[in-house]
């Protein structure tokens, strides 16, 4: 298993634990944070033991977001420095906008669920990578902020994309605009958390016994409900009927469902056999 500067990775029981690891800068988002993320989801991924996530936090803050000094829009290197040329400074931030919208985007693609759980802050960039979880849970003193505003510019990696798809399309405007905090009971009524808890270690406790409960179905199961909800989410009604039925032509497990009708009326836990490997090609593409 790899070794990360912002992370901790660890896998028991089929359940990834992705544990933001610098709390005593508020995990705030640097560029290894960035290029990590997306590294962590392919590992993840990868491994077919694997069948959902907990993303959780160390310190006071979930996450505090961009690491501005880090950045500089990452635009670099611009030629006729002394005039920069405005077309090169754009394509160069839209080049640099896209990258970082990818690694979000990593998130939402795997193929298990993503539970994230978030205590304090959950700041800027952290609402764009929270909103590409599949469940989110929050202390009750939890708190989100669309921070982009508040530094003059617009939210511009999956924010404004996924969060109208979470809560009302006015009450996110509305946070888009102003910058203002939205604690956990808001967040909670407007349907961005599921629960919240009085304690982090509540919060965790709930995230494991998720977590337990998800490990526990059909792994293949498990892949194609996220596969058909979230391309459900994008199209058409009648489109994503058509993937659906796809879907389950090419990969519904009859294995996998007598296991679980039997386990049912035999009033046991179900065991399903691990997913068949990929394989990790080496850099020369062998």
């Amino acid at each position: 298993m790899s070794k990360y500067t912002c992370f901790d990775l660890s896998v028991t029981n089929h359940i990834a634990q992705v544990t933001l690891s610098r709390g005593d800068e508020l995990n705030t988002m640097n560029r290894s944070f960035w290029k990590e993320l997306s590294h962590i989801m392919d590992e993840i991924n990868r491994n077919s033991e694997v069948r959902v996530v907990i993303m959780s936090s160390t310190g006071k803050h979930f996450c505090a977001g961009m690491d501005l000094d880090a950045f500089s829009h990452g635009v670099d290197n611009i030629p006729n420095d002394k005039k920069p040329d405005a077309a090169r400074v754009g394509e160069a931030i839209y080049r640099s906008a896209k990258e970082l919208q990818g690694y979000i985007s990593s998130m939402e693609k795997i193929r298990v669920p993503v539970i994230v759980a978030i205590q304090g802050g959950c700041i800027g960039g952290a609402v764009d990578m929270v909103t590409a979880c599949d469940i989110r849970l929050a202390t009750a003193k939890a708190f989100f902020c669309i921070q982009e505003i508040n530094i003059g510019m617009a939210a511009d990696v999956g924010t404004l994309q996924r969060l109208p798809r979470l809560i009302p399309d006015s009450k996110m405007r509305e946070l888009a605009y102003t910058g203002r905090r939205m604690y956990a009971d808001e967040a909670k009524s407007s349907g961005l958390v599921s629960d919240t808890y009085d304690s982090e270690e509540d919060m965790l406790a709930a995230a494991k016994e998720l977590a337990e409960q998800i490990a526990s179905k059909s792994p293949i199961a498990i892949h194609g409900l996220k596969a058909v909800m979230n391309y459900s989410r994008d199209h058409t009604i009648e489109d994503s009927l058509e993937y659906n039925a796809l879907w389950s032509g090419a990969m519904l497990s009859q294995e996998d469902m007598t296991e679980a009708i039997s386990a049912f009326l035999e009033k046991r836990e179900a065991t399903f056999k691990k997913l068949a490997d990929v394989k990790d090609f080496d850099e020369t593409g062998s």
